[in-house]
């Protein structure tokens, strides 16, 4: 009977002992994770701020237009140049290409695309474009 007793006890304490281990464990994890959580946002207000200040000195020139106009999602533009369609980087300052292509022999609705930027997204497009209006 005395060694059931010893061996119930034995497990008890494991258990309370786990309990206990569990617990303080769970305290100091979430407590470190508080910490770094406030550390960042302290980092990103900090970050912020210098953002704020250095747009207040050196952006005023730039109007908040231009510093929030998003990425262009496509990789090339056809643009009219001298009649023809041409073919420039994103950024339209970069020809990528001249054609052949009169920008008079095309239909209206495209003509009127090409005067104000066509967008292509990638490569494959561009070469169906060219595909389909070459000669």
């Amino acid at each position: 009977m005395e060694k059931k007793c010893s061996i119930r006890f034995l497990l008890l304490g494991i258990t309370l002992s786990a309990a206990v281990s569990l617990s303080a464990g769970f305290f100091a994890g979430s407590q470190k994770s508080w910490k770094t959580y406030e550390e960042r946002i302290v980092l990103l207000q900090q970050q912020n701020e210098a953002l704020l200040a250095r747009q207040e000195t050196g952006g005023a020139a730039q109007s908040l237009a231009e510093s929030m106009k998003p990425v262009e999602p496509y990789a090339y533009v056809l643009l009219e140049e001298d009649g023809y369609v041409a073919v420039y980087h994103w950024d339209r300052k970069n020809l990528f290409s001249t054609t052949d292509i009169s920008v008079a022999d095309l239909p209206q609705d495209l003509q009127e695309e090409i005067r104000e930027g066509k967008p292509i997204e990638n490569e494959a497009q561009l070469y169906n474009f060219l595909e389909n209006y070459t000669s």
